[in-house]
């Protein structure tokens, strides 16, 4: 049975999509296209929407309200098509998203953590599927459950002009495609309702451990899974071949497409944030088939995530299943003794492995290593960086009574105003799933006051107060707010125009505002932003969705804020540093925008005197053993000389840090400190630590 076919699932209580009204699109627009161009660009760009509002426009509403009329959601079918199907590039690098979680409590070897995943996700699946999966709700609204019928069982299929989604039926998507070292097989597994649970994960261990033993790696040249990286056009012509090389390719193919869904068993073990996010992103390509909707990814030292394909389903849709998955690991590897799994009885195995073959010939591999070049040269072309910022988070930006999302989309923007020196068209995505099948709006977080604030931070600091300055942000933090909240009822401005210019007829002129460069560059995304804040994500992100762009996933959490930053070698890694220091001036600027000027100086001269205390404390003798400092722990690392010295072992002289200290806990505002510790010294933070007497 479809998810959604089941009454539980049913959309008939929610509400339709509106329709806005033409006068508050063209309001809405005007106010947050013009700060970003000129005067008299923006204004020609404004005469053609006006006349486009004055002739085309009103037949265009008149169509839209008898399609929203005649549909349960006007804009569903249109942006699929728009944003997904008729989307040419490549799934990997452009459209899918990716999720790290966070560490196992006790690890875990790599086929028992698959073999878990696999049982949990098809118990989820059986839940969704009996109607017993509890409904989607924020703050006791219901959300829409339709985009859960393409879950399981779906796989994207590249055309010559426009791609499909594929849904296979229950009897047919029985299995689970496993990827290993360039190999595909399909897993046939015990019944979850019939099959004692720690019995069904031994019998899957088995079968993955022996895949893992016995499999040899495939050379690069034959990989299948490679191709679904490619550019759509790349793909379809790959596919293609591959299907007429043998009867045998389509029947390997069908089943591959139709499995429930997808585990890569990796055969690297990241170690860093960023290598785990890159290699949650795209890894080499070869263990994974991007098409599918869904691929849990197993690393071999212990570490998991999920790659999901966007066409049809949201990543907040896909975290209901995520947050499923992570509580059954952590509950089995911390409550069950690892023995328990070990010895279950494995009796009457209703499990099975087949390899699925494929042929080859000279066009199908010359597909195959264009593939490759295409995926080699696309990541050397890529830069992917995260930001771990921890000095502060959700509950010391509630405490400044603004918006933590808010917060940070304007930190966002003074990051890239810094470097780039303007503002850029800011996509932020707005769920409109309280509606009947909806799924996103654009927030455009760019508004006449977030300009001129960058502008105020940037240009000329001098000129303005801090409380000038602090206003407003303040006041840019609300337009951000109130434009969100408006998407989410769904009176945005993006999807309306994509809507007017979609009800044009075939043989009807497109009107010129649709071709106007001010308009389009209006939403040319050089920022595609989004945010998901859940505790069990160590990663989450996705690729920049224009070529001179970036793409940048964030998560706000209660004490820290993180940030994973994807272009084509644009400067990702140093906006990352340049989002620090806008976030610690911008909690500067609310923190002491009240205080007056002598007051602030006195401050900065305090830290200024702990800083000099510090650095004198580096000529104090040291004791032959030094602590090793790893790169990875501070957000605002520095390899300066100056700076390493302060990782250097601890002073002799506990009396010396310890007036250090002293000297710190006189200081008038401890909020000075946090906003000095990276505009006036990046290695503040680890100097302090470093300073600490040696207790060894």
């Amino acid at each position: 049975m479809s998810p959604t076919s089941h009454p539980n699932y049913s959309t008939s209580s929610l509400s339709k999509l509106p329709i806005p009204e033409l006068e508050d699109t063209v309001s809405r627009f005007k106010a947050a296209a013009r700060p970003l161009f000129e005067e008299e660009e923006f204004e020609k760009c404004m005469a053609k929407f006006e006349h486009f509002v004055a002739t085309e426009a009103p037949v265009l509403q008149a169509r839209l309200k008898e399609r929203a009329d005649a549909h349960e959601n006007w804009l569903e079918e249109w942006w699929n098509e728009y944003a997904y199907f008729l989307n040419r590039s490549s799934l990997c690098f452009n459209v899918n998203y990716f999720f790290g979680f966070r560490h196992t409590p006790h690890p875990l070897s790599q086929a028992r953590l698959a073999a878990i995943l696999i049982d949990s996700t098809l118990r989820f699946r059986d839940t969704l599927e009996s109607g017993e999966l509890e409904h989607d709700n924020i703050r006791g609204k219901a959300m829409c459950m339709h985009q859960y019928q393409y879950m399981f069982a779906t796989c994207r299929h590249p055309g010559e002009t426009r791609d499909h989604t594929e849904i296979y039926a229950r009897d047919q998507s029985r299995h689970v495609a496993i990827a290993h070292k360039g190999r595909f097989f399909a897993l046939r597994v015990p019944d979850t309702a019939s099959t004692d649970r720690l019995a069904a994960i031994q019998q899957i261990e088995v079968q993955l451990q022996a895949i893992i033993d016995s499999t040899e790696q495939l050379e690069r040249a034959k990989s299948i899974g490679i191709l679904t990286a490619s550019l759509r056009d790349d793909w379809y012509a790959a596919r293609e071949c591959l299907l007429q090389v043998s009867p045998g390719n389509a029947e390997s193919l069908r089943i591959l497409e139709s499995s429930a869904f997808l585990v890569s068993l990796e055969s690297v073990s990241p170690s860093t944030h960023q290598e785990f996010s890159l290699a949650c992103h795209c890894s080499n390509g070869v263990d994974r088939y991007f098409d599918k909707n869904f691929q849990l990814l197993v690393f071999a030292n212990g570490r998991y995530g999920f790659n999901g394909e966007h066409s049809l389903t949201d990543a907040t849709t896909d975290m209901r299943l995520c947050n499923a998955l992570v509580k059954d690991v952590e509950a089995l590897c911390s409550e069950v003794a690892p023995a328990a799994l070990s010895t279950a009885a494995v009796s009457d195995s209703q499990c099975a492995v087949s390899e699925l073959a494929f042929d080859y010939n000279a066009e199908l591999l010359g597909h195959i290593q264009r593939a490759v070049d295409y995926f080699d040269t696309t990541v050397r072309g890529h830069e992917l960086a995260t930001l771990e910022f921890d000095s502060f988070g959700k509950e010391q930006i509630k405490k400044m009574k603004v918006s933590p999302d808010a917060f940070v989309q304007m930190a966002m923007q003074l990051a890239y105003y810094r470097k780039f020196g303007h503002v850029p068209a800011t996509y932020e995505s707005a769920s409109t799933k309280s509606y009947a099948r909806g799924r996103t709006e654009t927030s455009r977080s760019v508004s006449e006051h977030s300009v001129q604030w960058c502008r105020m931070m940037v240009d000329n600091p001098e000129t303005t107060s801090l409380h000038t300055k602090s206003e407003l942000l303040k006041q840019a933090i609300i337009n951000q707010s109130q434009f969100t909240a408006q998407c989410a009822k769904g009176a945005g401005i993006d999807r309306h125009l994509l809507g007017l210019e979609y009800a044009l007829l075939s043989d009807e002129a497109k009107p010129e505002i649709f071709s106007d460069p001010v308009f389009l560059a209006s939403r040319h995304w050089k920022l595609s932003t989004s945010q998901i804040s859940d505790p069990i994500l160590g990663a989450y992100g996705w690729g920049e969705v224009v070529d001179d762009g970036f793409g940048v996933a964030y998560r706000i959490e209660n004490n820290s804020l993180h940030f994973n930053v994807v272009s084509q070698r644009l400067g990702s890694k140093r906006l990352c540093r340049y989002l620090s220091d806008a976030l610690m001036d911008m909690r500067f600027l609310l923190t002491n925008a009240h205080k007056q000027p002598h007051e602030i100086m006195a401050e900065v001269d305090a830290v200024a005197n702990v800083l000099n205390s510090i650095k004198l404390l580096s000529s104090v003798p040291r004791s032959p053993a030094s602590p090793t400092f790893s790169s990875e722990s501070s957000a605002h690392e520095d390899t300066s000389s100056e700076s390493a010295r302060f990782r250097d072992p601890f002073p002799s002289d506990p009396a010396a840090s310890n007036s250090v200290l002293d000297e710190l806990e006189r200081l008038p505002s401890s909020e000075m400190i946090c906003a000095l510790e990276t505009r006036l010294s990046r290695f503040v933070k680890e100097s302090l630590y470093w300073a600490l007497p040696s207790t060894s």
